[in-house]
């Protein structure tokens, strides 16, 4: 029998083969496809370093843009260090930058970011926050 990619699956052989065609029926065509997949797994693969998390999670906690050296001082890094991992992450799509003079300014490229990474933060602490309350017990 030949493998059923999800591109193969219509609303009638669904109706007819699925456990549960009213759940699915509405998700067919809306799921990632390999494209898609490969660049959210690369978007998560550029914040996985933790540095990298670090310094994108300071610019979504600011509505300003920062220059590497307040942001060296404020994360603990080096400048040489931060600005390794700025480029790393501008190259990527994930910050902007605009020179003004010698001084480089970075922001997040778009309020998704943002969005993500402090979503992910809230995340985290939460569960920290169950951990050490399952601890307490």
């Amino acid at each position: 029998m030949a493998q059923v990619f999800a591109s193969d699956i219509d609303t009638e052989t669904c109706s007819t083969e699925c456990l549960r065609p009213e759940v699915i029926g509405p998700l067919l065509g809306r799921s990632l496809g390999a494209d898609g997949g490969r660049a959210v797994g690369d978007l998560f693969a550029t914040l996985a370093d933790p540095s990298r998390a670090r310094i994108v999670h300071l610019l979504a906690i600011t509505d300003q843009e920062l220059c590497v050296c307040d942001m060296a001082l404020v994360i603990g890094m080096s400048v040489s260090a931060l600005s390794h991992q700025l480029r790393f992450l501008r190259e990527r799509g994930v910050v902007e930058r605009r020179k003004e003079g010698r001084i480089a300014w970075y922001r997040l490229v778009d309020d998704h970011m943002r969005e993500l990474v402090l979503g992910a933060a809230v995340h985290v602490a939460e569960r920290a926050d169950l951990a050490a309350g399952s601890l307490a017990r």
